[in-house]
């Protein structure tokens, strides 16, 4: 098994997510996606010893590194082990009523990427699970993969990893049946797709990778379902401070665009057709947009850390009624 060093973590668009949370001195924050606590240990210090930062992740071995990490704030910091689509009722069971501010950094952590069992980096030989709780019983990518038949695997590598020759692909799997490990689907993968070497473009196995970990987690449903969650805990803005914040990191356009069409309906106060000559909603906005152009690493970043280059930031604040 090769394991990361929790030290060689980068948290991806750090100053920018810490800029665009306002962070406040003894307020309160949720980290939604925890991971190696790289963005958990910023906000930490920045609140103080009077702030409170909940810490929740579904992967229990990083929130162990996270806990050890962030140990030296003391109780401060709280721990969830829980997917984040439980957020109302994971802050209910916490007792807090209100957050300064909300961040989900929704990447595979490096832990995560470079353990070699979790199966999740089609360049490191393991099995092919791609759970990020693995304490659940949910389907692994392998069972995903030899269970499915041949319609319902295009659908998932078209849909969920816009992977180009899908129907080829999915037939090359297929006839290689049973594969159990990252190893040999890349290889299915590359013999299905061509001349890997001389491409200039991502490996192809990049996207069936994606396709299959979205699916195997549930992870657009996941992220539909805690937006509302998250805008209803914001703060409300009040005389003594702003509304609450909240910030989504994504690393493909899946992710974003739910994100984005979230954040654009919620900063609307008419969500009806554009075909109607009246406003016939109900609808008030209660956020605001704080990044209509989305935020990008730099190039600097990006040299850093080469896993920071797909992101994306997006961020809004909570209003009043």
């Amino acid at each position: 098994m090769i394991m990361a060093n929790p030290k060689t973590h980068i948290p991806v668009l750090l100053e920018e997510a810490l800029a665009h949370l306002n962070i406040i001195k003894g307020g309160s924050y949720i980290d939604c996606t925890t991971g190696a606590g790289g963005h958990s240990e910023a906000i930490a210090e920045a609140i103080g010893p009077n702030g409170r930062l909940l810490c929740i992740d579904q992967d229990e071995e990083a929130l162990s590194h996270a806990r050890t990490k962030l140990a030296p704030f003391g109780r401060r910091v709280s721990f969830v082990h829980s997917d984040f689509q439980n957020l109302k009722q994971i802050a209910q069971a916490e007792n807090l009523q209100t957050a300064n501010g909300i961040i989900l950094d929704l990447g595979i952590s490096s832990l995560q990427l470079d353990d070699s069992e979790r199966g999740f980096a089609f360049r490191l030989e393991g099995p092919l699970d791609m759970r990020l709780d693995r304490t659940n019983n949910n389907i692994t990518a392998a069972e995903l993969i030899n269970n499915s038949n041949e319609t319902e695997l295009i659908k998932i590598l078209r849909n969920y990893g816009e992977v180009q020759n899908a129907k080829r692909i999915v037939k090359a799997i297929i006839a290689a049946r049973p594969i159990y490990t990252t190893h040999k689907i890349v290889q299915v993968v590359e013999q299905a797709a061509g001349n890997v070497r001389n491409r200039k473009k991502k490996h192809p196995a990049t996207t069936v990778f994606l396709a299959l970990r979205i699916i195997v987690n549930g992870e657009l449903d996941s992220l539909r379902n805690v937006l509302p969650q998250a805008y209803g805990l914001l703060g409300k803005p009040s005389n003594t401070c702003k509304g609450g914040r909240i910030v989504v990191i994504s690393f493909h356009s899946l992710e974003d665009r739910i994100v984005k069409q979230s954040f654009a309906l919620e900063s609307s106060d008419c969500i009806c057709s554009k075909s109607l000559p009246l406003c016939r909603c109900s609808h008030n906005a209660t956020l605001k947009r704080l990044t209509k152009k989305a935020i990008r690493p730099t190039d600097t970043e990006v040299s850093r850390n080469p896993r920071a280059r797909s992101a994306i930031l997006r961020a809004a604040e909570r209003l009043g009624d």
